[in-house]
């Protein structure tokens, strides 16, 4: 990964489009249950949900391809980690939200848990994208051969 530009760069980019829709799908869906645009329908909204899930599998591969290039780099990183903790929330919270809107049929009570899940998963993909970008300047270790 790290000899070839091409390799990396894809990856990179396959990484940064997949987040784009996955990130974009996510802040739509929360924003709609938080009470913005309530003319949007749910269940229309809901119908991304396949390309969401698909666009996280890329974002698993390509950001493994990515960890490859750099292990050292990421692993050493804490920012990585938060990153990771940070989009596995979020990725949870999108499919308690997903299974939730499924039915859609909501009580008083179901609007307010699923305002919560929201508002949660926006600060989680704030933090995700912030964290990401982050991990390109906080590191301290790039290749573990310097020690060596």
């Amino acid at each position: 990964m790290r000899e070839s530009g091409a390799a990396f760069f894809t990856s990179l980019t396959l990484h940064s489009l997949a987040m784009g829709f996955v990130v974009g799908i996510n802040i739509a869906i929360c924003l709609r249950l938080l009470g913005i645009a309530p003319a949007l329908e749910l269940h229309g909204l809901s119908r991304f949900y396949p390309i969401h899930w698909y666009c996280a599998l890329l974002i698993l591969f390509s950001g493994f391809a990515l960890l490859l290039a750099y292990p050292a780099k990421a692993l050493t990183n804490p920012v990585f980690y938060l990153k990771l903790a940070a989009i596995a929330i979020a990725l949870g919270i999108s499919r308690v939200i997903q299974v939730r809107i499924r039915g859609h049929v909501f009580t008083n009570s179901d609007n307010r848990q699923l305002k919560l899940l929201a508002g949660v998963a926006l600060g989680l993909w704030v933090v995700t994208i912030t964290a990401g970008r982050f991990l390109a300047y906080t590191n301290s270790v790039l290749l573990a051969s310097r020690f060596y």
